[in-house]
């Protein structure tokens, strides 16, 4: 079990997140879903261990989480300037043994030898999943994945997603479009104003979209009503 104990985390006087208690099963692919601005990147990075909290604690099975159990795909990853992608998933340790870079690149259609700066966006997310990819972590944090990927690359998201699970990984995913979340998560959980205020099973799935977005529906259809 992944425990969060009272994690709270600010921003000045910006409470960002407020004490959080929440347990997360093992081995279960999680959906993390709310507005701009709910707290979820702030989220990841605390169980990334990429942020310090001003409270909390973060176990798994009951042992303190360390930045060795997690493989964290950000939103937008960083690249040094003036390396190729082959030099780039140098830096990365490979960890996991069933990594196999030449299939993978094949699949993703991936120029390694070319400078990263050449990249499009959804090259570079490509490139920043394989580091990720090559570490045998137990947790997989992937932050706005699908975000930038063609339709092929999507699909191929999904697919590794669902092996990762297969190989009794734990992920935490983010994403702005609910139907990749819909077709790959076992739970889904919703963060509004710095907590986790409700879970939804696969069987209450249909809820999900009314959940989130009906108020701000229901704003939008006064204001354009008036406006168009």
């Amino acid at each position: 079990m992944i425990r969060i104990k009272n994690l709270s985390v600010k921003f000045g006087e910006h409470l960002v997140l407020n004490n959080i208690n929440i347990e997360f099963k093992k081995g279960l692919i999680h959906g993390i879903v709310g507005l701009n601005g709910a707290g979820k990147t702030t989220f990841f990075n605390a169980l990334a261990k990429t942020l310090k909290p001003n409270t909390g604690l973060l176990q798994v099975d009951n042992v303190p989480l360390t930045i060795n159990d997690t493989a964290y795909l950000e939103t937008v990853n960083f690249f040094y300037t003036g390396i190729t992608g082959n030099e780039y998933l140098k830096i990365f340790r490979q960890t996991n043994t069933d990594f196999n870079l030449p299939v993978l690149q094949d699949y993703f259609k991936l120029p390694l030898d070319e400078l990263i700066e050449n990249y499009s966006t959804g090259m570079r997310k490509k490139l920043a999943l394989l580091a990720v990819l090559k570490q045998n972590k137990t947790i997989f944090i992937l932050d706005e994945p699908f975000n930038g990927l063609d339709l092929e690359a999507n699909k191929i998201l999904e697919i590794i997603i669902s092996s990762l699970k297969e190989k009794k990984k734990t992920l935490f995913i983010s994403s702005h479009i609910l139907e990749p979340l819909l077709n790959t998560c076992d739970k889904i959980h919703l963060l509004e104003n710095g907590g986790f205020i409700k879970t939804f099973e696969k069987d209450r799935f249909s809820e999900i979209d009314e959940e989130l977005f009906g108020k701000l529906k229901y704003q939008a259809n006064q204001i354009i009503s008036k406006a168009l």
